[in-house]
């Protein structure tokens, strides 16, 4: 099996080692059969082809798979069945069915199109040859381009796919893995790229979550991808008419919302008018209000789970003694506001205003998973505004995540498992954004 993992220099590619025994892993304890027989039939299929980095194509459908467990779709799909079918072992069983659609889908979906000579019954051979499920077929043909049909056109093509929340979120998904490798093109395929993009993703996202509610929390992850992605492309090529002027109040008014359906959300309640106080007379670099920023920081830790209230009522607040020159070291939001002190004991390290030295600042995170989390999600969201910066900011920012980014990512992943999955979204966001910056500006 190993041979089908080698790169165009004959080499073993451990990530796709690691990625094939993850799945698999994961589709044995929950008996996902249509899934294993996917995953070798992917990998005999595309053995010899190689993405533009030069990785065995196979990498490609393996991270898409499990960027979905990732993303913890299947306690989505259980929701979903759940209030579908109100009852909680049917639910589980239809759950198992529709995650194992799901992944041998997302294993197999460029197969049909990209590895004709091996399936010249365009996929037929899935049902006929390998007795997989006919769904698959079905999903994997709506995901393949024919611009042989006469009657094809780009429009009608994600038009089927929006009919159903597998191919959706398939195609989605697929569209994140391509975005996070957008270095490898060249400009004109880049800026084709990113509008294609934000006419047809951006759309496809909000009818997923607009039809499957229970789906929200994923879309709005892999949104923020998106809109990371293409800012920093668009900015870099001068592309006009990708980065729009947000509206700030939508995204504040989630969290909002977000905080009154929980209880335990008064700091972040009490933190909301703070931030509008605080930052209304400073603006990002993109001339628009800085608010966004910190809003977008929080909106992004709830989708990802992260709806722990000093988290988010930090994360609205992370900002305000570096930009804001309060007093008395922010201590005056505590007293006058009543929020709990350790919102500003957050603040504090991830400002790190004891000014510590880099290596013992980012110690210091490693021990604290909220800080870290709030570090985290920082990072995702100003790696957007990188492109932007001098040659040697550009180069100071991707340094530190290259040395104490990544390896806290790392840590966290290995020691707070509750938080894994999270973290390891937001590694995939930070360093895909770096990699372009790196690419674009070099």
């Amino acid at each position: 099996m190993t041979t089908l993992f080698l790169d165009n220099n004959g080499i073993l590619s451990n990530e796709c080692v690691n990625y094939y025994n993850y799945i698999k892993e994961y589709a044995n304890r929950y008996n996902l059969q249509n899934t294993l027989m996917a995953l070798d039939l992917a990998a005999e299929l595309h053995n010899g082809q190689f993405r533009d980095s030069g990785f065995p194509y196979i990498i490609h459908p393996l991270e898409i798979t499990n960027y979905l467990i990732l993303l913890n779709i299947r306690n989505a799909i259980f929701d979903m069945n759940l209030d579908v079918l109100h009852d909680k072992k049917s639910a589980e069983s239809q759950t198992e069915h529709d995650l194992d659609i799901l992944f041998a889908t997302s294993l197999l979906h460029d197969t049909i199109e990209d590895c004709k000579s091996k399936l010249p019954n365009r996929g037929q051979e899935f049902v006929a040859d390998y007795n997989l499920h006919p769904d698959i077929l079905l999903y994997a043909t709506i995901l393949t381009k024919d611009k042989t049909d006469p009657d094809y056109t780009l429009d009608g093509y994600f038009q089927k796919i929006f009919l159903y929340w597998q191919t959706s979120l398939i195609k989605l998904v697929d569209r994140v893995n391509n975005c996070s490798t957008i270095d490898s093109f060249t400009a004109p395929r880049m800026e084709k790229y990113v509008k294609e993009t934000k006419q047809y993703f951006y759309t496809m996202a909000s009818n997923l979550k607009n039809n499957y509610p229970w789906f929200s929390r994923q879309t709005t992850i892999i949104k923020y991808l998106f809109v990371s992605i293409c800012e920093t492309v668009a900015s870099a090529l001068d592309i006009k008419d990708i980065i729009n002027e947000e509206n700030y109040y939508k995204t504040l008014y989630f969290i909002k919302g977000f905080s009154i359906g929980k209880p335990s959300m008064q700091n972040t309640l009490k933190a909301i008018p703070l931030a509008k106080k605080y930052y209304k007379d400073f603006t990002r670099k993109s001339g628009d209000a800085f608010i966004i920023h910190p809003l977008r920081v929080c909106s992004y830790l709830i989708s990802l789970k992260i709806d722990d209230d000093i988290i988010c009522a930090a994360a609205l607040l992370h900002e305000i003694i570096k930009k804001c020159h309060l007093d008395y070291n922010g201590i005056e939001i505590v007293t006058e506001n009543h929020l709990d002190f350790s919102v500003l004991e957050l603040i504090r390290l991830v400002s790190n205003t004891e000014q510590y030295p880099i290596d013992l600042y980012y110690e210091a995170l490693k021990q604290n998973p909220k800080a870290m989390l709030l570090k985290l999600s920082n990072r995702a969201h100003t790696c957007t505004a990188l492109i932007d910066s001098s040659p040697s900011e550009i180069h100071s920012y991707v340094e530190e995540c290259e040395k104490y980014i990544y390896p806290l990512c790392e840590y966290g992943i290995k020691h707070y498992p509750n938080y894994s999955y999270s973290i390891q979204i937001m590694y995939y966001h930070i360093s895909s954004i770096c990699n372009i910056v790196k690419s674009l500006r070099s």
